[in-house]
């Protein structure tokens, strides 16, 4: 099984396990990723670089192969059209959360969309909120279109890695 990351799988692993201190998480994490066992989305890439420009991440995203973040296709927006439908027609969320989700400049439902039109786990370290009205959760969204979430613990013990 292949593995999708969040933006807050990378930005949280950059806050707490810095390049500098932790060199061997970031070397096994750029072997899988070599490997075609964990990806991203161009949208994740988005949300990245709309940072600081001195960024370290940014700086290793840069060295990743091209093939770690996944483009938008056809199937990824039909997935996405579905999940926006539901969002908007879900009377539990408020507009604000609604448009949120729906925002080009937020990966959370492309993620989504992306896990289940590429069959791939998505990796992130927000928990379900059934009853949120103010924000649409992955995990919530996930279950829409019946794709698997998991943490990066998790992520990493299915995939042999140790540090």
């Amino acid at each position: 099984m292949a593995y999708l990351l969040d933006t807050n799988i990378l930005i949280e692993a950059k806050n707490k396990m810095p390049f500098d201190l932790f060199p061997s998480f970031w070397t096994r994490l750029g072997e899988q990723i070599a490997a075609g066992k964990v990806f991203s989305s161009v949208k994740v890439r988005e949300e990245i670089e709309r940072g600081n420009d001195d960024d370290p991440l940014i700086q290793w995203l840069d060295d990743l192969p091209e093939t770690f973040f996944l483009p938008l296709d056809g199937n990824i927006l039909a997935e996405y059209a579905v999940l926006i439908n539901w969002a908007n027609s879900n009377t539990r969320y408020k507009p604000a959360a609604k448009a949120q989700f729906a925002s080009a400049d937020v990966a959370d439902a492309f993620l989504v969309a992306t896990s289940a039109a590429k069959d791939l786990i998505l990796v992130t370290h927000e928990v379900p909120e059934p009853k949120s009205q103010k924000s649409v959760k992955i995990p919530d969204a996930a279950n829409v279109l019946s794709v698997k979430c998991c943490t990066l613990v998790e992520m990493l013990r299915s995939l042999g890695v140790t540090i």
